[in-house]
């Protein structure tokens, strides 16, 4: 059968991709995040958290892409080989790929009547559908190593049924609770997908470094969870684990794609936003509860994640909130 040469299993579009796409040489990467793909106006759902793309075809491209956000990708048809860190994958009608945060993909060759539906999921949108636990690392830990999953005909024909109510769900939207039933949609999927592929994760108690790397890593979340979003450095959360800061953030890194900080940045965001939309408290008591150093130092971080400073955001969220009580 014959390929075609392409630059990402991802950017695989129709016509508007390739008009809007300028890539350049074959060594300019590419990263793919939900802000991407909301930019490129190529999503036929989005809501903040997850975005779908129906149908996406074949369309020759060049480079390498970085991932930076879950993708769960369907083929329906045809079949496409290229490289996802380095290693080689076949991928045949039936089968899903998984690609986490921070992945690469090269060397993509595909045949003309590839179709494939994918489906985008925000850091945010994996945390709440699939809390952090022991069992859930191990999955993400073997999904990085084996991100192809082979479907039988019986497991093909159960994730079609949930991709047709997707399908449904998308094109005919309406306004109650419209998206939490898309999210209990796509969760329920995640962990039909989940059963499929625990039987061949390796539960053990027993040694190696990914091992003790998924250990640290539960820790490190918990000291998070505890904290409740206080402003605190790499170092202190190392110190407490009785590891350097740099192991700490390898470690992060290695396991959830993203480093220590950016993980501690989260909680605290989570924080700050819990604090600006339900309570009372001033713009100054909240900076001192999170036990930032100072007010303009608080102000700045707010700024820089939220896009607005502390009084803007809480302003904001009063006039929006204004107009739903009309």
């Amino acid at each position: 059968m014959c390929y075609y040469e392409i630059m990402t299993i991802f950017a695989m579009s129709i016509k508007r991709i390739k008009e809007t796409l300028d890539m350049g040489n074959d060594n300019k990467e590419q990263k793919i995040d939900y802000n991407f793909i909301l930019d490129k106006g190529i999503a036929d759902y989005s809501d903040g958290d997850i975005v779908v793309i129906d149908r996406i075809g074949a369309t020759p491209m060049e480079g390498t892409v970085k991932v930076d956000m879950v993708l769960m990708l369907v083929c329906m048809k045809g079949r496409l080989q290229g490289d996802i860190n380095g290693k080689t994958y076949l991928v045949q009608a039936g089968d899903v790929v998984v690609c986490l945060p921070n992945s690469y993909l090269t060397n993509y060759m595909m045949s003309p009547d590839i179709e494939l539906k994918i489906i985008g999921f925000s850091y945010d949108a994996i945390k709440h559908s699939m809390p952090i636990t022991k069992d859930a690392l191990d999955l993400l830990s073997y999904v990085s190593k084996n991100p192809v999953i082979h479907l039988d005909l019986e497991r093909q024909a159960l994730i079609a049924k949930y991709y047709t109510i997707i399908e449904h769900k998308t094109k005919h939207p309406h306004g109650y609770f419209h998206k939490e039933i898309m999210h209990s949609i796509f969760q329920s999927a995640v962990y039909e997908l989940c059963a499929i592929i625990a039987p061949h994760v390796n539960y053990t108690e027993d040694g190696g470094s990914m091992r003790q790397a998924n250990l640290l890593f539960r820790k490190f979340i918990g000291l998070l969870a505890k904290n409740d979003g206080k402003s605190c450095s790499v170092k202190k959360y190392a110190e407490e684990l009785c590891i350097t800061p740099k192991y700490l953030s390898f470690i992060s890194k290695t396991v959830s794609g993203k480093t220590a900080l950016e993980w501690i940045h989260e909680y605290t965001v989570k924080s700050i936003e819990h604090y600006l939309r339900n309570s009372n408290l001033s713009i100054k008591e909240i900076a001192d509860r999170l036990e930032f150093p100072n007010l303009s130092f608080f102000g700045k971080f707010t700024k820089s994640h939220l896009g607005v400073s502390p009084t803007e955001y809480r302003r904001q969220r009063s006039m929006n909130k204004g107009k739903e009580d009309k």
